[in-house]
């Protein structure tokens, strides 16, 4: 059918035809768009967007929706029914809101400005979001679009808008636990984020902890933190880690390395593969791994096992790696509390942290 037809069986359609007869005259409107999409110039989508959206504005909400559905994919969807399509309500909006190419930035931040919290959300979605936009929504969209827009990895921050991030996250552990699993904060900031995650460590352990044992975890926490930053050589290139480096990278390939791998070889006092599993599945460094098994801090190890959601069975072979501590019993005793009374919540925001630290090294 041509353009023509369908500009005529419009006007017939708005001047006398029901709902149901403007959703389809509607429907075969966008097959043709889409049919032929690939091949328009501006000006030939320009007539669609004309068309479309006078139709779309006089059809009810189930036909609006599929109309969002159907454009949100196509990168040279007609630009006006896309922007009218995103200032529905949210039904309508979301598709394009999450997947349109035609909605620039500035858009973004207009429809932001004009809706409600439903359509930021909706926003936060989008892949490779700018610093305008990012910037908007933590200045307007409150703590659960702040939550949100954090935890999109690949949106852009300004350097202002990433210092309010931070500054919030001092008073909001579940807003340090996102900033934790980024990699593009600047590094005076993530000093700020690795401070915040221990003064919310220490709280919680005070809260939750006998005075003592709290002083002991704590010193965990802080002691962890330092020894990712801890720079140790472990022969040169890591020489004698070789062989296990290379077993440990066939079973993660295979999906064959786990909790249970790691058990084993502790028990076979196999350090060299134990340290490279560890490393693998805590996605650390092996020099830091070195410093969290086998340093001076002796309970870093029950951090980062915590945080791994791993069993006390598990955490005390590795313990037992260690000529120093691992055959006391006494010592195993004060570790298994300080353990079993280490928040897991806890456990997982610090490793966040050891591990954005890590890849600053």
């Amino acid at each position: 059918m041509s353009v023509s037809t369908l500009l005529r069986d419009l006007e017939a359609t708005m001047l006398r035809g029901s709902t149901d007869d403007r959703a389809q005259i509607l429907s075969r409107l966008t097959d043709l768009f889409l049919s032929t999409a690939a091949g328009m110039d501006d000006d030939q989508v320009s007539v669609f967007d004309v068309v479309i959206g006078r139709l779309s504005r006089a059809i009810e909400l189930r036909a609006r929706i599929e109309l969002s559905e159907r454009l949100a994919p196509v990168s040279n969807a007609p630009s006006g029914v896309v922007r009218q399509l995103a200032l529905d309500e949210i039904a309508v909006a979301r598709p394009v809101l999450v997947g349109s190419k035609r909605l620039t930035d500035q858009d973004l931040v207009a429809v932001s400005a004009a809706k409600g919290r439903d359509h930021m959300l909706a926003i936060t979605e989008r892949p490779d979001l700018g610093e305008p936009v990012t910037d908007f929504l933590i200045l307007r969209g409150g703590r659960v679009v702040t939550h949100a827009v954090a935890a999109n990895q690949t949106a852009r921050f300004s350097r202002h808008g990433m210092g309010v991030l931070v500054m919030r996250a001092v008073q909001d552990d579940a807003l340090q636990a996102t900033l934790g699993m980024r990699r593009d904060i600047p590094s005076e900031l993530s000093e700020q984020l690795m401070a915040a995650a221990k003064n919310a460590a220490r709280r919680r352990i005070s809260v939750n902890l006998e005075p003592g044992l709290a002083s002991a975890v704590a010193g965990a926490v802080e002691r962890g933190a330092q020894a990712v930053a801890a720079e140790t050589q472990i022969d040169e290139d890591f020489g004698l880690f070789s062989g296990a480096l290379e077993e440990i990278k066939r079973l993660n390939e295979a999906g064959e390395l786990n909790e249970s791998k790691v058990a084993e070889f502790a028990r076979a006092g196999s350090t060299e593969h134990a340290m490279c599993a560890v490393a693998a599945l805590a996605q650390l460094g092996l020099p830091a791994t070195e410093q969290i098994i086998m340093g001076p801090d002796r309970e870093a190890i029950l951090l980062v096992a915590r945080g791994l959601g791993w069993s006390w069975e598990t955490t005390a072979g590795l313990i037992a790696l260690r000529k120093d501590y691992g055959k006391s019993e006494a010592a195993i005793e004060r570790a298994r509390q300080s353990f079993r009374n280490l928040a897991q919540t806890t456990a997982q925001r610090v490793l966040g942290f050891l591990r954005m630290r890590d890849a600053r090294l």
